[in-house]
């Protein structure tokens, strides 16, 4: 560590008397070292479990700033631990930053893609945020590594909660409406320009029978749901 010090006041001196693009970079390398051999040395999972505690205390009593903060340690403890940033997520949520939970659920699934708690708040995230087409996502890639199950009930509540309150939210709507919204939504913008699936939704106008042939690619088959959740195909009519 005293190595690095020395090196940064070393190239911090060598800027201020010749300024060179060379001294800089070699300046900005040894900061940037420093940082993360900082940050290696401050890991401690015996803390990390202090902070945890903590933070589900802060949590209990309602306190979401002193929760964020005792959780944010943790991660700084722990920067593996995917629990860190979950819990994170939900003092966001309750504080209204639906942004910076979804952003914490993200990490926490980055860390462990099997981690359902991170992607049930990232779904309760969305949904909060009427984002009720990504609610539903999130839900069914929960599903896809709810490997034993254990979490279906859970994330079928949250996804039949989001197809409610998206055909609520939709009811009355016009065909214009429809388009103006779904010309909104990037994800179905670019199911729609599919090659392929412009294909397929054209052979389903002339043979409707086809699609349930197509829902047998998993694929496809997710595709269309999306473009059944977004209003773009109705079943039923």
């Amino acid at each position: 560590m005293g190595d690095l010090e020395n090196a940064i006041k070393y190239y911090q001196k060598a800027q201020t008397e010749h300024r060179t693009p060379e001294v800089l970079a070699k300046l900005r390398a040894a900061e940037k070292a420093k940082i993360q051999k900082d940050r290696e040395a401050y890991i401690n999972p015996e803390e990390a479990e202090k902070a945890r505690e903590l933070g589900n205390a802060k949590f209990k009593e309602s306190d979401w700033p002193a929760a964020v903060e005792a959780y944010s340690e943790m991660i700084k403890r722990a920067p593996d631990d995917p629990r860190g940033y979950s819990n994170r997520a939900a003092c966001f949520i309750k504080l209204l930053e639906f942004p910076s939970a979804v952003q914490d659920c993200d990490e926490a699934i980055k860390r462990d893609p099997s981690f359902i708690r991170a992607y049930l708040r990232k779904a309760q995230a969305y949904f909060t945020m009427r984002e009720y087409n990504k609610c539903i996502n999130v839900c069914s890639e929960a599903m896809e590594h709810d490997k034993d199950g254990k979490n279906a009930r859970e994330i079928q509540q949250q996804e039949a909660k989001a197809l409610q309150a998206q055909y609520s939210a939709r009811e009355g709507e016009s065909e214009q409406e429809t388009m103006e919204r779904i010309q909104r939504d990037p994800e179905i913008v670019g199911i729609l320009q599919d090659p392929v699936m412009q294909a397929i939704l054209q052979q389903a106008k002339d043979d409707p029978a086809a699609l349930q042939e197509h829902l047998k690619n998993p694929s496809i088959r997710s595709k269309i749901q999306k473009l059944v959740h977004a209003g773009v195909i109705r079943m039923g009519r």
